[in-house]
């Protein structure tokens, strides 16, 4: 192009058409495109180029760019969807950081023969042969009995009921012979405290006091899991304090193996036996829980017959979150931090605590009363053998009700939908699986050899229990972010770089030609001039 310099003394300019709106933007588009970062852009504004060239160019990037953004949403949507990821912990936990489980033992034995003989009275009902006091004293005990043996009677009962079973059921003294703790022999009550189940009365080793594990539930002055020890300011997510020394509560054991561990001595009585109640088989049943939390023995449980050594080596499985996984939603993250949740009957929030209270409000709603394990406040009515079926559909009912609500129209599980219980797994979740291994308790024949005293075993069949960590150490699994606000950008600038070879410059170099660069050509050549084209600018210049 020749440019054409206008004698100053002449007194007209020729006439020059201004170059129109589409060209000056291809010019103004060719600059940024010989200027950019971006790959293959060039290709597509270089003047010289075929049409066939930038077509071919045109089709690439655009395909580039379509699978560069595909892959950023799949990327997005693996980051809402499944935000954490659970791995093991770099060193292992010593066991001495944990409690020892709280231990829950309930006998399978409801009744005394000796005190109340629920055979012979369950018979007679059925040949509608009681009195007043046999059918109303068989309605109470129906309460802990298997459900479908006496599913009617009154739809409430009192705390004299209670009483009752206590009255009739094995007495402390009876269950226990000898308890050990870290192998010195322990008084058996300084070990163990009386508690409420579904199992009727049972009792519980290790467990926290009942005014740090309650709030506004009333138990009319009985002295279930009451034993009045404090805390040594331990929780499920802090654990013990730096300065606690051995003696804490809850107890935690200083090693692994049988000598760091609990041996106890269960028996029962011949003559107490009852086949009708609960079935054939006899003994008790045990569970393994933390300190902080409801034990449900009729659902999780492992038994330990009669004359029998059970031995159980403790497994802890241990769960924590990271703090940066704090600022998820709770169903994002799927688990409650202690702030997050606060339940109406229990100050420590666990999944399973959760559900007993979800349960126990499902419970009132549908038969206007709950369980007398339930929890409750003075104004509650408590079910009596006549709601017994109902209770236990409401069980039921809420169990599949939750389990629909879990799933879609596909069957497909939908992880992050909201429950009607809502009951998450805490953040810091213990549990302790266990190894039994039992053999023939040839106690008699102990007893014999020894020349031990037999004073108050006629007629008794003893069980051993021994419980113990296996290992001085055991893995904990972490919540960890999957993807947080700086991997997901690593992630999605590693995509467009290996796409597009995009970068941050390359948004600042679009913004600067679509603002300060068009700003700057538009004050300085006027709104015609506005490509900021080398050529059209010095054309200009000679011009003007």
């Amino acid at each position: 192009m020749t440019n054409k310099i206008i004698d100053g003394s002449s007194k007209t300019k020729p006439n020059k058409r201004h170059p129109g709106c589409v060209r000056n933007f291809y010019d103004y588009f060719s600059e940024y495109s010989s200027n950019s970062s971006i790959h293959g852009i060039k290709y597509v504004g270089e003047k010289k180029r075929s049409l066939v060239e930038k077509l071919c160019w045109l089709i690439v990037i655009t395909a580039s760019l379509y699978i560069c953004i595909y892959m950023i949403m799949k990327t997005y949507e693996k980051w809402q969807m499944s935000p954490v990821i659970v791995s093991f912990a770099r060193s292992p936990t010593p066991v001495w950081e944990i409690p020892f489980p709280a231990v829950t033992v309930c006998s399978e034995t409801k009744t005394r023969q000796s005190v109340f003989n629920y055979t012979d009275v369950y018979h007679k009902g059925l040949a509608n042969n009681l009195t007043d006091d046999e059918l109303s004293m068989l309605e109470r005990i129906s309460l802990v009995c298997d459900s479908h043996l006496r599913p009617t009677g009154n739809s409430t009962i009192d705390y004299g009921t209670i009483d009752f079973l206590a009255k009739v059921s094995p007495s402390f003294d009876e269950v226990f012979y000898e308890c050990k703790w870290m192998n010195q022999v322990k008084n058996c009550k300084d070990l163990f405290t009386p508690t409420l189940s579904e199992e009727g009365i049972c009792f519980t080793f290790n467990m926290l006091d009942r005014e740090e594990l309650f709030t506004n539930v009333v138990f009319q002055n009985r002295e279930y899991l009451h034993h009045g020890i404090k805390s040594t300011n331990w929780t499920l997510e802090d654990g013990y304090p730096p300065n606690a020394g051995r003696d804490v509560f809850p107890v935690r054991a200083i090693s692994a193996g049988q000598g760091a561990g609990l041996s106890m001595l269960l028996r029962a009585y011949e003559k107490d036996l009852d086949y009708v109640c609960r079935g054939p088989v006899q003994g008790f049943k045990l569970l393994l829980h933390h300190a902080a939390e409801v034990p449900r023995v009729s659902q999780q449980y492992f038994r330990a017959p009669l004359n029998q050594e059970i031995v159980v080596a403790i497994k802890p499985d241990m769960m924590t979150t990271s703090d940066g996984l704090k600022g998820y939603h709770p169903h994002r993250r799927q688990c409650y931090f202690p702030s997050e949740r606060q339940l109406r009957f229990y100050k420590v929030y666990t999944q399973q605590n959760c559900e007993v209270e979800c349960l126990t409000n499902y419970t009132l709603q549908r038969c206007e009363c709950v369980s007398y394990h339930m929890p409750h406040d003075e104004y509650t009515k408590l079910c009596g053998a006549g709601k017994t079926l109902c209770v236990h559909k409401a069980s039921v009912s809420l169990l599949t009700s939750e389990l629909e609500k879990n799933l879609d129209g596909k069957g497909k599980e939908t992880k992050l939908g909201h429950q009607e219980c809502d009951c998450l797994p805490a953040c810091t979740s213990l549990t302790y699986n266990s190894e039994n291994s039992q053999a023939d308790f040839n106690w008699p024949k102990v007893f014999e050899a020894n020349k031990t005293n037999f004073e108050g075993l006629t007629g008794a069949k003893m069980t051993g229990v021994t419980l113990f960590f296996k290992e001085m150490q055991f893995i904990t699994s972490e919540r960890n972010e999957l993807y947080g606000p700086t991997d997901f950008l690593a992630n999605c600038g590693g995509l467009l770089g290996l796409f597009m070879g995009f970068s941050i410059l390359s948004i600042v170099e679009i913004l600067y030609f679509l603002s300060l660069r068009l700003f700057c050509n538009l004050r300085n050549y006027g709104h015609h001039y506005w490509s900021g084209s080398p050529d059209l600018l010095e054309d200009e210049r000679y011009e003007h």
